[in-house]
């Protein structure tokens, strides 16, 4: 049989992801922060950012539109600068 431990859970309301993320960076000490910026087929600005904390516990935050574009620039200014890679720039 499988011992599994019970996690306690507990739901919190943000009024947008940006709010969230705000939260997170303020209570957790942060271990990775993954973001990317794509577009819906509708054209729409979408953005993911996965965090995970010390303790393994993981969040995902999704936004789309200008929100989007927010939450991208502001996790990417959080990224602990040894976690930066350098990009190449395709032209």
């Amino acid at each position: 049989m499988l011992n599994q431990e019970k996690v306690p859970t507990e739901s919190v309301v943000y009024d947008s992801s940006i709010d969230a993320l705000h939260d997170l960076l303020s209570s957790h000490q942060i271990t990775q922060v993954s973001t990317s910026l794509s577009h819906l087929t509708n054209g729409i600005e979408y953005s993911f950012v996965e965090i995970t904390c010390v303790d393994g516990i993981q969040y995902g935050l999704q936004a789309y539109g200008q929100e989007a574009l927010e939450l991208n620039r502001v996790a990417l200014e959080n990224i602990p600068k040894e976690q930066i890679f350098p990009m190449a720039v395709l032209s």
